[in-house]
Order: structure tokens, then C-alpha cells, then sequence
């Protein structure tokens, strides 16, 4: 009504007073800026500010960011009570334009708007915020591979397609992670079959076991497709177990078994278990061989595939050599080689010259049959951390910048640090919601003396020691089986006397509240390996020992129970699983361990300890 002339503003919602700016509008209205003023620091305390007026209005119809939007276009001048007011119209234009974008966190209100009660405080660093270049330029590889489908087999055959391998680097807290989880999920919707693994830091001789879990993965993930409804998937994972069984003989099959314990659940064979000296005399070459002609059998259907190794600058010589020498160049010389997708994470700031994944990459450079892509990830910008901000608490980026910019400076754009930052600063109310204005504010007095350290870890580490007791101790508990833990070995645990008293399922609760650790699938994961590495590192090394030593006989112990008495439904049950709250999670798959890899698991904290 302001805007157009002929027609005067209804008295309900609007003061008697016109701003001093509408009389500069001329009939065009193509004016790109306007004098919208500031603030007055002494407002006439009998007037009610159009923000107020809207909010407060009898059908409760306006969404608090439309409220908002108006007042700061037209309670403005010397007596305006707008707390942000506009200075241009591009400003306005902006602001139009991130609200129509995202309806569901400017326009879908919190229903607590209407009860009048305080919603839950948000929790930063769940969902993922910014990096649209790099998310583009990681989803220009699949998008190719997908596109070489329609291209037939015979001209396959006079022109192959390389194999291709996205290396994705950066510093601790960078967001790679992020970014290929945000990829992950979106291909798995595409039909792609994604798996994941991570290397842990001072375990190099774990590697090649790491390697052949995620093997072991696809095979577990074969088995589900087989027993579950779908039945392409049905279909697909019958396929896979023929050609497998037509592909290798009894021999190879029984040597397989020994690093994919879950192939013969897939073919339905049993063959002699190895002993210790014929697994010792299992030679390099021979496991290449395997898991190469293995790859051979899942390529030739009709599935895509990817590969990720996270962390991969902490596994050893010969297991970079193996994924990223071996099977890569055997798997390139195969006919469907555009039917899969590597894809590495690893620290650039932790490798050098020397380093065996260094001198994979260099060699990769130089292969025809290879094709790489690199993807150097740098520090977020002030735009990716004030769209964070916006999204969390429901405000327009114009209204979050100049937050946004004081934590950008405070973390120099690290992701991790951001997060942690901004988590802290609800936790001590510096960010708060007021049910007055429905809408979260902050404290300029308490964030301008807000103290930070110097760097991430030392922020870590200061968040992590206002924790109460038991939730350090459930944290020191799952930092000592590195970055992630299976669910069914919690189960396991929550019926041990090392985890504090009255079990581990509320600490965990809150710690996936407070953003430290997050649940996916069958898995519990710290939120980034950089607090399991100082949470770790934190514990003494004499109660390190003791933690491992006490895991290492307790799950050792269990290995004599019979395998039906660990199934998934009384994991399931156990836990408590299905009655978890977690935030944009989806808690699936079994909770089945087998009684070797529980073997195995014990074994490791026996040695570390």
C-alpha cells in the first residue's frame, strides 16, 4: 500500500506517520536505492512497531520472516523501530529472493510460534551448508560415467573409457567429508551402490583389514538386497552370487572367505575353515587376484559403483599401493571400468613428497587408463558460514551477516571450528530465542567479548572438559575404537562394567544432541575424526591402557556365545534403537557381528593396550 500512491496505507498495521523515503519514489519505481535511516536509539516508547503488529495480528497468518521483511522496508527514518533497516533496494530483492528459495525455513513457521513455548535450541553442523561450486564440479564425474551407459559395448571395445578417481584434499575441518557425504546420499538415490571407509590415525597395521571390510561391505549389502522387498534388488544380488560361484573355484572361493567372512552367506557354500598357517602363506598377489576378479564379477552388471577411502594418508605403503596400484590399474583394463567411481579424502597438510599416496598421484598423472580429477578444498567464506547461520536460525543471510562475518574471523573459515563456535554460543545463551519476537537474537555485549583459542583443537579440547563424568568417559570409550563403532559392539558393552553406571544409551543421547557424535546405519561416528583424535589423545596413557585392556577381554570373552543369541532383533531391543531420536538420521541395517571379526576386534585392543 506504501508503494502504490493511490491508495493509503490501512490504519491497523501501519503508524500515522509515511516514512520520509516513500515521497523520493517516482512513478517508475526502478529506483535502486533508497535513505532508509537507522535505528533511533531513543524510539517513542507509546508506539507499537509494525513488526509487533504483524506478529501479533488476530489469524496469526504472517510468517515471522514476512513480518520481518515489512517492518524493515517500512518502519524506518528518524523514529522507525525496525531492527534491521533496508539500504537499498537490491537489499530487499535479495531477501525476496532467499525466502521464495527456501520456504520450508522462512515461510513453514516453527509451531511453537503459536503455542508461545521456546523451541529447541538448534544444533550447528548437522545438515550441510555451502560448497555449491565444489558440490558441481564432484557431480560432473558421475553425471559423465552415467552418460557412457548408453554408449553400446561394441564401440566400447574399439574406444574403453578410463577409470576414473576424484582426489578430494584439505586440512582437518575443511568439509570433505561433508561434501562427499552430501554426494553419497544423493547418488545412492540414483541407483549408484556407495561404500565407504575410513583409515585411523596410528594404526597403520590395520589397514588392509579396513580394506577388506569395505569389501566385505558390498557383500553384506548384497545380502540385504537379496532378503528385501525390492525385486530388482532381489534379482541383482542373485546375479552377483551365480557369477561369483561361476567365477571362482572352491579354492579361491575358501580363500576369500578368510578376508570377506559374509561371501559364503551370499553363495551358500561352506568349505573348510583356514588354518592361521595357510592365511600366513596367503600371499599378496593372490589377494590382488581375488579381489580383482571380484570387481570383474559386480562391474559386468548393470550397477554404478563408488569407492570412497577417507583418510587414506594413514594407511600403510602396501595397502595405498593395493587399492591405488593393483586393483586400480587391473579394474581399468576391464570393459566396464566407467561402471565404477574411486574416490579419495586425504589431509594435504600430513603428507609429503615422499609419501607412498603422494607417489601414487604423481604416477596417476601420467596414466592413459587413469583419469583423475583433484579437488583442493580451501577455508569456507564469510557467504558459506552466514548461510549456515540463516538456515539454523530461520533468518534472511542479511539479518545474520554481521554475526556471520565475527564468527568467520573467529574460526578463519574453518568449517569444524564454526561449528563448534556457534554451538557453544547457544549452549551459553549468547544466541537465544525470544518469545517476544519470535525469532532467535544474539548478545552483541557477550558475543564482542566472547574468547575463543587460538585454534580448533584447543577449542576441542576446552568444550570437551566442561563435559559431565559420564558423558567424557562414554566419549573416552568410543575414541578408543577410533573414528566409528559398530552398534552391535555398543550392545555388547552396555552390559559391561566400563561404561559408566546406568549404561551408555543417555549419554549418547545427549551427545548426539550437542553435535559430537552422530548415529547412520549400524554405525556411531564422532562428527569429525579431529575430536576423536583429541579426546584420545586426552585420556592418560595408564588409563588409556586400562580401557583398552578391560575392552579387549570383555569382547573376548564374548566370542563363546552362540551366534543365534546375537541377532538383530535383540541387539535391536538391547538398545533400544527404535526409540533413538536423531535429528535427519535414519538408524538401519543389522547389528549382527560375527564371532571372528568380534575376535579380531578384541585382539587389536589386547595389542594397543
Amino acid at each position: 500500500s506504501v508503494f502504490n500512491k493511490g491508495a493509503p496505507p490501512p490504519p491497523h498495521y501501519f503508524p500515522s506517520y509515511i516514512p520520509e523515503w516513500t515521497s523520493q519514489l517516482d512513478e517508475t519505481s526502478d529506483s535502486k536505492s533508497f535513505d532508509g535511516g537507522r535505528k533511533s536509539k531513543s524510539p517513542r516508547p507509546l508506539e507499537i512497531s509494525i513488526y509487533s503488529q504483524l506478529l501479533d495480528s488476530n489469524d496469526n497468518s504472517f510468517p515471522t520472516s514476512i513480518c520481518q521483511l515489512l517492518s524493515d522496508m517500512i518502519d524506518i527514518g528518524s523514529d522507525g523501530k525496525a531492527t534491521n533497516p533496508f539500504t537499498s533496494f537490491h537489499e530487499i530483492m535479495q531477501d525476496l529472493e532467499e525466502i521464495k528459495s527456501q520456504p520450508n525455513i522462512f515461510l513453514h513457521d516453527n509451531p511453537n510460534k503459536s503455542s508461545g513455548t521456546t523451541p529447541s535450541p538448534p544444533v550447528f553442523g548437522r545438515q550441510y551448508y555451502g560448497r555449491t561450486k565444489e558440490l558441481a564440479q564432484f557431480m560432473e564425474v558421475p553425471n559423465r560415467l552415467e552418460s557412457t551407459t548408453t554408449i553400446d559395448s561394441l564401440q566400447f571395445q574399439h574406444n574403453r573409457t578410463s577409470t576414473e578417481v576424484i582426489f578430494v584434499s584439505g586440512r582437518a575441518g575443511s568439509g570433505k567429508s561433508r561434501l562427499l557425504n552430501k554426494c553419497s546420499d544423493f547418488l545412492s538415490t540414483q541407483g549408484w551402490l556407495v561404500f565407504s571407509e575410513k583409515f585411523n590415525r596410528g594404526v597403520e597395521y590395520q589397514s588392509q583389514a579396513i580394506l577388506c571390510y569395505l569389501f566385505d561391505k558390498i557383500v553384506k549389502k548384497l545380502i540385504r538386497m537379496r532378503v528385501g522387498d525390492d525385486q530388482q534388488d532381489a534379482e541383482y544380488s542373485r546375479r552377483i552370487s551365480k557369477a561369483l560361484s561361476d567365477s571362482l573355484d572352491d579354492s579361491s572361493l575358501c580363500s576369500l572367505a578368510a578376508y570377506l567372512p559374509s561371501i559364503f552367506e551370499l553363495i551358500d557354500y561352506n568349505c573348510k575353515k583356514q588354518s592361521a598357517v595357510e592365511q600366513a602363506n596367503f600371499s599378496h598377489w593372490k589377494l590382488v587376484f581375488l579381489l580383482t576378479q571380484f570387481m570383474y564379477v559386480l562391474l559386468e552388471l548393470d550397477r554404478p559403483i563408488m569407492l570412497v577411502l577417507d583418510d587414506l594418508q594413514w594407511a600403510d605403503a602396501s595397502t595405498i599401493n593395493l587399492v591405488l596400484g593393483n586393483i586400480l590399474d587391473s579394474v581399468s583394463n576391464s570393459l566396464y571400468a566407467h561402471r565404477i567411481l574411486f574416490v579419495v579424502l586425504y589431509r594435504d597438510n600430513e603428507v609429503c613428497d615422499e609419501h607412498p599416496l603422494v607417489a601414487q598421484l604423481v604416477r596417476l598423472r601420467q596414466s592413459e587408463s587413469v583419469k583423475i580429477k583433484e579437488m583442493p578444498l580451501s577455508t569456507f567464506s564469510k557467504g558459506d558460514i552466514c548461510s549456515m547461520i540463516a538456515s539454523e536460525l530461520r533468518l534472511t543471510t542479511r539479518i545474520v551477516a554481521e554475526l556471520g562475518g565475527i564468527v568467520h574471523r573467529k574460526s578463519s573459515g574453518n568449517i569444524l571450528f564454526a561449528v563448534e563456535v556457534l554451538n557453544s554460543m547457544v549452549r551459553n545463551s549468547v544466541i537465544h530465542f525470544s518469545l517476544k519476537l519470535c525469532r532467535y537474537q544474539w548478545d552483541w555485549d557477550n558475543i564482542s567479548s566472547l574468547k575463543t583459542e587460538e585454534n580448533v583443537a584447543s577449542f576441542i579440547i576446552t568444550t570437551i572438559s566442561t563435559l559431565q563424568p559420564k558423558f567424557l568417559q562414554t566419549l573416552r570409550i568410543l575414541s578408543c575404537f577410533g573414528y566409528n563403532i559398530d552398534v552391535a559392539i555398543l550392545c555388547l558393552l552396555d552390559t559391561s562394567c566400563i561404561v559408566p553406571f546406568g549404561g551408555i544409551r543417555n549419554p549418547l543421547r545427549y551427545l548426539v544432541d550437542i553435535g559430537i557424535i552422530e548415529m547412520a546405519g549400524s554405525l556411531v561416528s564422532f562428527t569429525h575424526d579431529l575430536i576423536q583424535q583429541h579426546v584420545y589423545e586426552g585420556i592418560a596413557l595408564p588409563q588409556r591402557q586400562n580401557l583398552h585392556f578391560g575392552i579387549g577381554v570383555f569382547l573376548g570373552s564374548k566370542t563363546t556365545f552362540n551366534a543365534a543369541a546375537t541377532g538383530p532383533g535383540i541387539y535391536s531391543l538391547e538398545f533400544g534403537i527404535d526409540q533413538m531420536y536423531i535429528s535427519e538420521s535414519k538408524i538401519d541395517g543389522d547389528f549382527i557381528i560375527s564371532e571372528r571379526s568380534l575376535l579380531s576386534i578384541a585382539t587389536d585392543h589386547i595389542n594397543c593396550a
